[in-house]
């Protein structure tokens, strides 16, 4: 398959579904999706946290058999640990903060199969209505910049 445009507007579910039957592979796929980022990042600031090189590394290697092997994701920066990645929530206080461990929710994620590629945006500490934390600045809205993402999902 090579149109990525229509394989990433696919829901986690659909793109699992094309890498077990090998119509893609996880590399193709979590490259694509890294491409994406790269393009429209600039203009809605919504991934903080890029993790491509390690995304690719894991795209490459043994993916763990869960319902969704080698789907590209992104982890929201708030509540869940990814060892040696920062986890700031959004908050300038713990912009250093780094944890050397996984989460229960981050281990589970993996199981699943899901690569991630990144952390998104995210209110201070996931309070605000929208996403627009002084430590990254406001995420945008993808259909219309000028508007608000909403809240703590806002660089989802």
């Amino acid at each position: 398959m090579s149109d990525f445009s229509e394989i990433l507007n696919l829901d986690a579910t659909a793109q699992a579904d094309l890498i077990h039957r090998k119509e893609i592979k996880p590399i193709e796929l979590v490259e694509a999706a890294i491409e994406q980022v790269e393009k429209l990042n600039p203009d809605l600031n919504s991934v903080i946290t890029t993790l491509f090189d390690e995304a690719k590394t894991a795209a490459m290697g043994k993916i763990p058999d869960g319902p969704f092997a080698g789907v590209p994701f992104l982890m929201k920066d708030i509540g869940s640990f990814l060892a040696g990645v920062p986890m700031s929530m959004g908050t300038a206080l713990l912009k250093d903060f780094v944890p050397d461990h996984d989460s229960e929710l981050t281990k589970r994620i993996k199981k699943t199969g899901l690569i991630i590629i990144g952390k998104t945006n995210t209110p201070e500490f996931g309070l605000m209505p929208t996403t627009e934390p002084r430590l990254f600045g406001p995420s945008r809205n993808p259909w219309d910049v000028n508007k608000t993402t909403g809240g703590s999902s806002g660089g989802s």
